[in-house]
């Protein structure tokens, strides 16, 4: 018995010295994190050069879910720092969906997040990957409804819209919001593009739709995004009615109607995008500076 308390002790001993050296080092470490200056990260851009989608099934040796996993958090991570110009980064969500066609999240965050600025050219990009997903996914609404959402918001028109969201319209379990939206546009027979204030009602209802469908946070906030750049425009819109209704002409610059006090535009808008106004019909544009 007196042979084991030597042992017993010197354990006690060391579990005590090591406790003690952690509790050191944490508090050196606060102290230091306290005193030293704020933690701050600089992204850039790397161009990445992707494999074709095309070789892929031939390179992947079975493990299509890992690859498609590592790609999709690859491309996550350059979206902090992308610019939202350069095209390899569409090719993230070609190679994903080419290795996992059932894997839903990338196509609808391709679908929101890739196209910038009104782009349809890049929708259409967008939309035929998407195409896969919606043949992989047979049960799923969510693909069509978002295409057919974006479509309408960058061309605010009738038809590409109607032809998504007609098939959001026929899953099974398709949110309320889905077919409401949707009888809204088949109960139009005007194929013209829609105007005015139920525009703005219908951009609204299928952005809440969204938003209100999805627990991801990342969605949300870019939801959260495009319903403030919608109520932008229509505020842009407006305001050259009212200064052309006022001034019996159309005005040159944004400052004139804010100077009017007709809009009155967010700071951080101003500082990332400029707005050209057409003198001949009053139709204007915004670009980024």
């Amino acid at each position: 018995m007196k042979s084991k308390s030597p042992s017993r002790l010197h354990t006690i001993l060391t579990s005590v010295l090591v406790l003690s050296l952690f509790g050191l080092i944490t508090f050196l470490q606060v102290k230091y994190d306290r005193l030293g200056p704020p933690f701050t990260t600089r992204l850039k851009l790397a161009k990445r050069n992707l494999l074709p989608p095309q070789i892929l099934p031939y390179v992947s040796f079975g493990f299509n879910n890992i690859l498609s996993d590592i790609y999709w958090i690859r491309a996550i991570q350059d979206f902090v720092a992308w610019n939202g110009k350069e095209s390899f980064y569409i090719s993230y969500f070609k190679n994903i969906t080419t290795l996992d066609p059932r894997f839903e999240y990338p196509y609808l965050f391709a679908i929101l997040a890739i196209p910038q600025k009104k782009d349809v050219v890049v929708l259409n990009e967008v939309a035929d990957i998407s195409k896969k997903g919606i043949e992989s996914i047979p049960e799923g609404w969510q693909i069509p409804f978002y295409l057919g959402t974006q479509y309408y918001l960058f061309t605010k028109n009738y038809s590409p819209a109607e032809s998504y969201l007609a098939i959001a319209s026929t899953k099974k379990n398709a949110p309320d919001g889905v077919f409401l939206v949707y009888s809204t546009f088949a109960g139009r027979n005007s194929p013209k593009p829609i105007r005015g204030d139920e525009d703005v009602l219908i951009a609204r209802s299928l952005l809440k739709v969204i938003y209100n469908s999805t627990d991801n946070e990342t969605t949300k906030k870019i939801i959260e995004k495009g319903l403030q750049e919608d109520a932008i425009y229509n505020m842009i819109e407006k305001g050259i009615i009212a200064y052309k209704e006022k001034n019996k002409k159309y005005p040159l610059t944004t400052e004139e109607m804010e100077a009017s006090h007709f809009i009155r535009l967010p700071e951080a808008f101003k500082d990332a995008f400029e707005v050209t106004i057409n003198q001949q019909n009053g139709s204007f544009k915004v670009r980024g500076k």
